[in-house]
């Protein structure tokens, strides 16, 4: 099987006969599994195999991989087994660990074949001949050193390959090289890489010395799970909850943002409570308070989304956010028109419908419910537009993830500011005409 299709059968499984088929294969393919398992799925499995088939587990994988793998367990499992790892395998791995998880020395990889600038081609190809690792699929370009290992130049591998023997590398070579640092942050070069399709970026420290290659593969899932965090952490989740997460993972990640959404609820509730007269006096009004509200939470999550996805792509400058919020304070106004129009109209028959019976919940004028109704509307609408752009605008103003919740901030706005409209209006206008 695909080590991929290995690994999403791996976890479908019980855990106890995964991790038992885990011992058993061979380790090559065991190895390339489980650099394709999900890291809570993997934490799992790993739970009970014994430190003699784990390690050469972590041996057969790649050094980034293993890496990865071991950036999931506690501080203290991570030096056990890099004490026990071959060499030359723990020394790589400690360099990737040593830098945070979400930059670009994170994420890049040691694979890559580098040339001095003053080689003759004839003897860069005989250099190749000698790689058995990297394999010929990962070279997607040869980089160019000094003596003290600092990037001078970038090759593709067609150029060396049909430049004349005798002439130099650094004949051939494309001095004018783009790069990305070790603590570039991981969003920023996966923009880099859409905006300019490059294949491969190599990684230098400060001191421009080579550390690594970042492929665009390795971009692809990078934007993948940035993509997915931004979308979970809108609805208050962790970022890095999957479905087959172990139920008490999840548990734990989305409870705390459950017991905010309640508190959040119940400043809503609050609202109403301030205004049970009105209630009381107008139940129709009962009708209309969750349609105002849902209508100005959808239409608040709509200019959220585009905001969050903006701001997660790099596509908003400095000044973009006056612009933003004006269109959409546009946007809010004719929606909030053509809907308030809608709802009111709804209203208004109601209230006709209701018009003379002293038992219904309706006495007051008709028209003017239908007013009350859908100038709330309207007037949410607006609220929606407003804080569907000043929410992620303020999360990031403080250095929070734009992302961060959300859903829950913006429905919690349109909420309180929907039954607020709604019941003060009918307070102000119907308890004058009743």
């Amino acid at each position: 099987m695909h080590p991929a299709d290995l690994a999403d059968r791996l976890q479908r499984m019980d855990v106890a006969e995964a991790r038992h088929i885990l011992v058993e294969l061979p380790l090559p393919q065991a190895a390339d599994a489980l650099a394709e398992l999900e890291d809570d799925v993997t934490l799992h499995l790993l739970g009970n195999i014994p430190n003699e088939r784990l390690v050469p587990l972590l041996n057969e994988m790649d050094a980034d991989e293993a890496a990865d793998l071991l950036g999931e367990l506690p501080a203290p499992d991570q030096h056990r087994l890099l004490g026990k790892m071959d060499a030359e395998q723990s020394e790589a791995a400690k360099e990737l660990l040593s830098y945070p998880e979400d930059s670009a020395g994170g994420i890049m990889h040691d694979r890559y074949i580098s040339l001095r600038a003053g080689q003759s081609v004839s003897n860069a190809q005989k250099e190749l001949r000698k790689h058995e690792d990297p394999a010929p699929e990962d070279i997607n370009y040869l980089y160019v050193t000094d003596p003290k290992d600092k990037l001078v130049g970038i090759v593709s591998l067609r150029d060396l390959v049909f430049a004349p023997p005798r002439s130099k590398v650094k004949d051939v070579m494309d001095s004018e090289v783009e790069f990305v640092r070790v603590d570039d942050d991981q969003e920023e070069v996966v923009r880099r890489f859409e905006h300019y399709h490059y294949l491969g970026l190599p990684v230098l420290d400060e001191h421009g010395t080579l550390m690594g290659v970042i492929k665009s593969d390795d971009v692809l899932t990078v934007a993948q799970e940035e993509a997915t965090e931004d979308m979970q952490k809108m609805v208050g989740l962790s970022g890095e909850e999957r479905t087959l997460t172990p139920w008490t993972q999840s548990f734990k990640r989305r409870l705390p943002w459950l017991l905010i959404n309640l508190l959040t609820a119940c400043l809503a509730g609050a609202v109403v409570g301030v205004f049970e007269g009105t209630i009381a006096e107008f139940a129709i009004l009962a009708i209309f308070l969750p349609v105002i509200a849902g209508q100005g939470g959808n239409a608040g999550m709509q200019t959220t989304t585009v905001i969050i996805r903006d701001m997660a792509l790099g596509e908003l400058s400095p000044g973009d956010g006056r612009k933003a919020l004006a269109k959409e304070l546009a946007l809010g106004l004719f929606n909030g028109v053509l809907i308030g129009l809608i709802v009111g109209g709804v209203a208004l028959l109601v209230g006709l419908l209701f018009a003379g019976h002293t038992e219904a919940p309706f006495t007051g004028q008709p028209w003017m419910l239908g007013i009350v109704v859908g100038v709330a509307m309207m007037l949410n609408q607006l609220a929606a537009a407003t804080f569907g752009v000043v929410i992620p605008y303020g999360l990031k103003f403080f250095r929070m993830d734009p992302a961060l919740a959300s859903s829950i901030l913006i429905t919690t706005v349109t909420d309180v500011a929907g039954f607020f409209f709604l019941l003060m209006l009918a307070k102000t206008l119907l308890t004058s005409t009743a």
